[in-house]
């Protein structure tokens, strides 16, 4: 009965750890790369990491949905930060029993997501997860920073918001050593906090697309120069973006092409 109330008072307050503590190791894992540099390919998560600033956001699909609203909420601006960290190895990973139900989800919704991070597919341990990672499935998100392949921050997410977001960003900005971007009113905002226009945002998730035909990449590429046009701020911030994505190796040949020659 002790028990009973313990485990009780426990769930009252949300207690739900999962995934590895600070200061433990983060254990290696196979996954299957669905969308990034290289989608279609297994991988090991140590050969992606190579023991740098890790960011691992586990999604624990509920019952039919892969994803809630409050967790797109969450991820989305989380993404959008950890994209732009080029010293950041960023993986999405969705932890499930059904492959394949997962992989036609994201199919499905890759282009609503619009995620830019890389996203994989966990091959271990079924809906449960690594076997040496104990993850909750009782959470709807488990976040780990990492560096030197052990923990610097966990968030074990069972009902995720904005304010979540917010925790998570600046334990990467701080593993990163940057200062977090000051937050401003909603209705201020004319740019990302990190000064990225969400115009030039929308265009580059555009153009890293891996189904581009060249003539996509084309279009969306005089949508970049016609955003940019001769103002030399905007021609600053498109060049910039593009050496990032450059040199993470998002898109196709035709996208990496195309913006290795803005890049110059």
């Amino acid at each position: 009965m002790f028990t009973t109330l313990l485990l009780t008072l426990a769930l009252h307050v949300g207690d739900f750890p999962s995934g590895p503590q600070v200061g433990d190791k983060l254990p290696d894992f196979k996954a299957h790369q669905h969308f990034g540099p290289d989608a279609g390919k297994e991988f090991k998560l140590h050969d992606k990491i190579k023991g740098g600033p890790t960011l691992l956001i586990f999604m624990h699909a509920p019952g039919d949905a892969a994803i809630t609203r409050p967790g797109f909420q969450f991820l989305k601006p989380v993404d959008k930060y950890a994209s732009e960290q080029v010293k950041l190895a960023t993986q999405i990973v969705w932890v499930t029993g059904d492959k394949e139900k997962i992989e036609g989800f994201l199919k499905r919704a890759e282009k609503s997501l619009s995620l830019v991070s890389p996203v994989s597919i966990c091959l271990e341990g079924g809906k449960d997860g690594p076997e040496t990672y104990g993850l909750n499935d009782k959470v709807q998100i488990t976040v780990l920073i990492a560096k030197g392949n052990k923990v610097v921050a966990n968030f074990a997410l069972t009902d995720p918001n904005a304010k979540d977001s917010s925790k998570v960003i600046a334990a990467i900005a701080k593993v990163l050593g940057q200062e977090p971007p000051k937050d401003q009113p909603e209705e201020k905002k004319k740019a990302r906090p990190d000064g990225k226009s969400p115009e030039l945002q929308k265009l580059i998730r555009a153009i890293i697309q891996k189904d581009n035909t060249e003539a996509d990449v084309k279009r969306i590429v005089d949508d970049m120069k016609a955003w940019a046009g001769n103002d030399q701020k905007k021609l600053a911030e498109l060049r910039e973006y593009a050496q990032i994505i450059v040199r993470a190796g998002y898109g196709n040949e035709h996208a990496q092409a195309a913006l290795k020659k803005i890049a110059e």
